[in-house]
C-alpha cells in the first residue's frame, strides 16, 4: 500500500498562512478595541496572551489554573449583548463574560480534550452535588417563565447558574496530588495579600488608585460613625462588604495553617500575611464581616486546638478567651472600629429589618418557584408592606443571601443550596478529624470555617451566590482536597500492609 506524503515546502505555506491568519486576526481586534472604552483593549491584550501561554506553554493548564484562582478577585467584565433598565436593576445586564470566565473557558477545553484522548480518565460528578444543583436548575427555569424579564437576562442568568455547577465541577475533578493543593492554597493567599495592599493604598492616599476597570468602585466609600467620617476600603471588589467577605475567609485559612506543623520560617510568613489582611479587613469597617470573623474564628480554633489537646471543654475555653482578648484589644485600641460599632450608626443595620419582612412576604407568596431568578428589585414593591415604603426608598435586595434565593427561586431551590453546602461542610469536618496526614486537616479546618464564615456574613448581605460566584471555586477545591487525602490514605504503607494481608 502506498501512502503519499505532502511536500515540506506544502507545510511551511500552510504554516506561513496560519501565522499571518493569526496576526491579521490580532492585528484587527486591537484596532477595534483602540475604539472602544480602555476596558476592551486591556481584555484584548489579555486574550492575546492568554491564547499565547495556551500555545507555547508545556504546563499551561497548571499556570492558567493558578492564573484564574487571582482573577477570582479581579471585576473585569464584559456585555456583549448589553441592556439597562430604567426603573430597576438586573444582577446580571445582558450577556456577561467576565475576565475569569476567559481563562475558565481555556480550562474546561484543556479538560475535555483530555477526557476525549484518554478514556482511562474518570470524572467524578458528586451526585450530591450535580443533583441538587441540577434540580435547581430546573426550578429557576420554570420560575423564570413567569417573571417579567428580557430573554436574554433571563439566558444570561440560567447559564450562569449552570456555569457554577461547572465551576465547582472542574476544580474538583483536576486538583490531583497534594503539591497542587498547597500552590493552590499559596496562590490564594497570595491574592488575598495583593487585595489587603491595595486596600491599604485607598486608605493610606484617601481615595482610589485608578483601578476601575479592574473593579475599583467609581467613587471612594465614606460614611460617618459617630462623629467622625471613616474610610472604607474596598479592593477590586467594587463594595467594601465584598472584600470583607473575601478577606474573612482567607484570614481564617490563614489562620487554621498557622495552627499545623509546619517549619517555623512558614510560620513566620504566614503571620505577616495575617496582619496584612486582617488590618484590610478592619479597615473595610463592615459590621457583618467582623461579626463573621469573631464567630468562625472561634470555630476555627476550637478544631485546631482540639486537634493538639484532645479536650473539648478545654480547646472549647481557650477559644474563646483567645477571641476574647482579641476583640477586647481591637476594641479599645482601633477608635473608628469602636465608633462603627457602638455609636450612632444604625441605618444601614435598620433598613434590613424592613427589606427582611418584605423578602418574607413575598416567599410566603411564591413558595415553590419564587418571583424568578434576577427579579426581586422588580417585584419588591408588590409586596412591600412596611410602613417604610423600603422597596421604594431603598431598590435593593433583600441583604440576606438565604432568603434572596427563597424569594427568588422557591423554598425547594434554597433547600437544595443548603444541602449542598452542607455536604461539603460535613465532608471537610470529616476530614479534618483525620490523623492519616499531618496538613490537609488544617487545611480542611480553614476551608471549613470559610464556609461558616461565609454562611453567618450572608445572613446581613447579599452576592447572588448562584450566579458564578468565586464561592464555587471554593467548593470545588474543598472536594479535591478530600478526594486528594483520601488517595494518599489509601496509598498509605499501613492500608496496603491491611490489604496485602487479605
Amino acid at each position: 500500500m502506498n501512502y503519499s506524503v505532502a511536500p515540506i515546502s506544502s507545510y511551511r505555506r500552510l504554516d506561513a498562512g496560519l501565522v499571518l491568519l493569526i496576526g491579521l486576526v490580532i492585528g484587527l481586534s486591537l484596532c477595534v478595541a483602540v475604539y472602544l472604552p480602555p476596558k476592551w483593549t486591556v481584555f484584548t491584550l489579555f486574550m492575546i496572551v492568554v491564547a499565547a501561554c495556551f500555545a507555547i506553554v508545556r504546563q499551561r493548564e497548571k499556570l492558567l489554573l493558578y492564573v484564574s484562582v487571582v482573577l477570582t478577585s479581579v471585576f473585569l467584565s464584559f456585555h456583549p449583548i448589553y441592556l439597562e433598565s430604567a426603573t430597576f436593576i438586573w444582577p446580571v445586564r445582558g450577556f456577561r463574560i467576565t475576565i475569569f470566565e476567559v481563562v475558565f473557558f481555556c480550562l474546561m477545553i484543556s479538560w475535555l480534550v483530555r477526557l476525549a484522548a484518554d478514556s482511562s480518565l474518570k470524572t467524578n460528578l458528586f451526585p450530591w452535588i450535580s443533583i441538587p444543583f441540577l434540580l435547581i436548575w430546573c426550578l429557576s427555569l420554570a420560575g423564570l417563565s413567569r417573571a417579567p424579564m428580557p430573554g436574554i437576562i433571563k439566558f444570561s442568568n440560567l447559564w450562569l447558574l449552570f456555569e457554577s455547577w461547572l465551576i465547582c465541577l472542574y476544580f474538583a475533578n483536576n486538583i490531583r496530588d497534594r503539591r497542587t493543593v498547597f500552590n493552590i492554597t499559596a496562590v490564594l493567599v497570595l491574592t488575598g495579600v495583593l487585595q489587603a495592599l491595595l486596600g491599604m493604598a485607598q486608605y493610606v492616599s484617601g481615595g482610589l488608585l485608578g483601578l476601575q476597570i479592574f473593579g475599583e468602585p467609581k467613587s471612594y466609600n465614606v460614611m460617618e460613625a459617630g462623629s467622625e467620617i471613616v474610610s472604607r476600603v474596598s479592593g477590586t471588589f467594587g463594595h467594601p462588604n465584598n472584600l470583607a467577605g473575601y478577606l474573612v475567609m482567607l484570614v481564617l485559612l490563614n489562620l487554621a495553617l498557622l495552627l499545623a506543623p509546619i517549619v517555623r520560617e512558614t510560620k513566620l510568613v504566614l503571620g505577616l500575611t495575617l496582619v496584612l489582611i486582617g488590618t484590610a479587613l478592619i479597615l473595610t469597617f463592615s459590621r457583618g464581616g467582623w461579626l463573621a470573623l469573631s464567630f468562625a474564628g472561634m470555630f476555627t480554633l476550637y478544631l485546631g486546638f482540639l486537634r493538639w489537646s484532645r479536650q473539648q471543654v478545654l480547646s472549647l475555653l481557650f477559644s474563646l478567651v483567645v477571641l476574647i482578648v482579641f476583640v477586647i484589644t481591637t476594641v479599645a485600641f482601633i477608635t473608628p472600629l469602636r465608633q462603627r460599632l457602638f455609636l450612632e450608626d444604625y441605618g444601614a443595620a435598620e433598613s434590613r429589618i424592613p427589606m427582611t419582612w418584605v423578602a418574607l412576604n413575598t416567599i410566603y407568596q411564591h413558595p415553590w418557584l419564587g418571583i424568578g431568578l434576577g427579579n426581586y428589585i422588580f417585584a419588591a414593591p408588590d409586596y412591600d408592606i412596611t410602613p417604610e415604603g423600603i422597596s421604594y426608598e431603598f431598590p435593593r435586595p433583600v441583604h440576606n443571601e438565604f432568603l434572596l434565593i427563597a424569594a427568588e427561586q422557591g423554598l425547594p431551590a434554597l433547600g437544595l443550596f443548603l444541602t449542598i453546602i452542607f455536604y461539603i461542610m460535613i465532608r471537610l469536618f470529616r476530614l479534618s478529624q483525620s490523623r492519616d496526614d499531618p496538613l490537609l486537616p488544617y487545611l480542611a479546618i480553614g476551608l471549613l470555617g470559610n464556609f461558616v464564615a461565609w454562611c453567618i456574613f450572608r445572613v446581613t448581605d447579599y452576592n447572588y451566590v448562584l450566579l458564578g460566584d468565586p464561592f464555587w471555586l471554593l467548593a470545588g477545591f474543598s472536594l479535591a482536597l478530600v478526594q486528594v487525602s483520601r488517595q494518599k490514605a489509601a496509598n498509605s504503607p499501613t492500608k496496603q500492609a491491611a490489604y496485602n494481608s487479605r
